[in-house]
């Protein structure tokens, strides 16, 4: 509990005012410890959002490069796009001939037979199904497996309410009821036809399906078909239409005609998307390494400390950001981190790819090299018409030199610049986090967080000091007024006896 505090009516003074002047000079040295911490802040976020562009572009260029048919783009022209349609991954070269389209795959369905005009309202006990039933399905799937389902009805479930269960379960059955018709048919969403000789199975023939018109108490759907196709003379069997041949992607649409010429599929490198991705990939690279140059030539302004709370009251919104802006100002000026991280950058894109002597192994030969202006910091420039050329003419060497797995050992680097530039951005990212952290980091764990640890401890013991301090000074005035007070007394007192 704070002690009594008087304040200046016996002396005439204003201890108030003379208590916080004594302690504005005894706060310098805290603002300072403040002042340190604003900034410990501020270069901690200035790293971070290095770290944040560094991750951005990481991302980006795996997408954009080395995410499968992300780089290597293929352009494929059909002959026949009536019959089939297609695409193509990076591993399609060449063309495919496909001489015969024999039979389309479908998915089976089967039909059951209740009433004609029954009303989709009627209860399953009003069909004939005795009491609350369990049944078990086998279902054809997708990758042409067999799966089962198991399915709960009431024998107060309405024909509705069976639609809906089985729609709803997702075993890849579709239900449709018709009241006119009093027609209730089960279709497999996937096409083919299944090794097990049907392709929805009442595993247990529980005759649930029987009391609703269906003919085989087990074999419900049974009529599917897969796809039967000749390309380049083999005759291929496939359970969808949609299946990959050699690297192409094929869609069938129809049957061929009887005597229709052969339908050919032709790959080619999609040119102009693979240079618009080396053209974003040059732009966001120039814009991050312009951004980390600027930050290491920042001017510092040692005259713009951080604003304390005081100082803040004492200015215009305005009159604080401009402060601001030069005090945070030069955070990073010649950081080691940054300018060495920058440079493992500009050392990865620039060596050759391999050991061998290619045609195309560096960024240079592919028309990409460093601006030769000095103030660009290491930006790179293209030359659209060459890179063009070297697209066009070798297009697979192009993307081994910048996206090759490969490896660094004694004998060499084989990885490519891609490869190369994502590994030094991680280790960059890497250090930068031991210095900054992250926003789920905790203090403890890298050393500017360690810092502020220290700062803050040192903040709380100066501030209890302080309180310390305050608390002396109102003693002391307070004894003195309270002396002042008594001698006042004493001599009123006394007064009385000299009239």
């Amino acid at each position: 509990m704070a002690g009594l505090r008087v304040g200046g009516l016996a002396s005439g003074m204003d201890i108030d005012q003379i208590v916080g002047d004594l302690m504005k000079a005894q706060r310098i040295p805290l603002d300072k410890l403040l002042q340190k911490k604003t900034t410990f802040e501020w270069q901690r976020d200035s790293y971070r959002s290095i770290n944040t562009k560094l991750n951005t572009l990481h991302t980006k260029l795996y997408d954009d490069f080395l995410a499968p048919n992300s780089f290597n783009k293929k352009t494929v022209s059909v002959s026949n796009e009536k019959v089939v349609s297609a695409t193509a991954t990076s591993a399609a070269s060449g063309s495919l001939s496909i001489q015969k389209v024999e039979q389309l795959a479908s998915s089976s369905y089967g039909v059951g037979n209740i009433t004609e005009n029954t009303a989709s309202t009627k209860t399953m006990k009003e069909l004939g199904v005795s009491g609350d039933q369990t049944v078990k399905l086998g279902v054809l799937q997708a990758d042409g497996t067999m799966k089962d389902f198991d399915f709960s009805f009431k024998e107060t479930d309405t024909i509705s309410d069976v639609v809906k269960k089985i729609n709803d379960k997702g075993a890849g059955i579709t239900a449709l009821y018709d009241e006119k018709s009093g027609q209730l048919s089960l279709s497999t969403k996937a096409t083919g036809k299944s090794t097990e000789g049907a392709e929805i199975i009442d595993r247990e023939q529980s005759g649930f399906f029987s009391s609703l018109g269906f003919a085989d108490a087990e074999n419900l759907a049974s009529n599917g078909t897969n796809a039967k196709v000749t390309v380049n003379g083999a005759e291929i069997e496939r359970n969808s239409n949609n299946f990959t041949v050699a690297g192409f992607n094929i869609s069938l649409k129809e049957k061929t005609a009887s005597g229709a010429a052969p339908i050919t599929l032709s790959a080619t490198t999609d040119v102009n998307s693979m240079v618009d991705k080396i053209k974003d990939f040059v732009s966001n690279y120039n814009d991050l390494i312009s951004g980390m140059n600027s930050s290491l030539k920042e001017k510092k302004y040692r005259d713009f400390p951080p604003l304390t709370d005081d100082q803040r009251k004492d200015m215009t919104d305005k009159e604080q950001d401009l402060w601001d802006e030069k005090a945070k100002s030069g955070l990073l000026r010649s950081d080691s981190i940054v300018s060495s991280g920058l440079s493992e950058m500009r050392n990865a894109i620039y060596g050759k790819v391999g050991i061998e002597d290619n045609i195309i192994d560096t960024l240079a030969e592919m028309g990409i090299t460093t601006s030769s202006t000095y103030s660009d910091g290491g930006k790179l420039v293209i030359d659209e018409e060459k890179l063009k050329k070297a697209l066009t003419e070798n297009p697979d060497q192009v993307v081994k030199t910048l996206t090759n797995p490969g490896e660094k050992n004694s004998s060499g680097d084989t990885r490519g610049i891609i490869q190369r530039l994502r590994a030094s951005m991680k280790d960059f990212s890497t250090k930068v986090e031991l210095k900054a952290g992250k926003v789920t980091s905790t203090d403890q764990q890298y050393t500017i967080g360690k810092s502020l640890i220290d700062t803050n401890t040192r903040i709380s013991n100066f501030q209890r000091r302080l309180e310390d301090m305050e608390a002396r000074y109102w003693k002391q005035f307070t004894a003195m007024e309270q002396a002042i007070s008594k001698a006042n007394s004493q001599s009123g007192y006394l007064a009385q006896f000299g009239q």
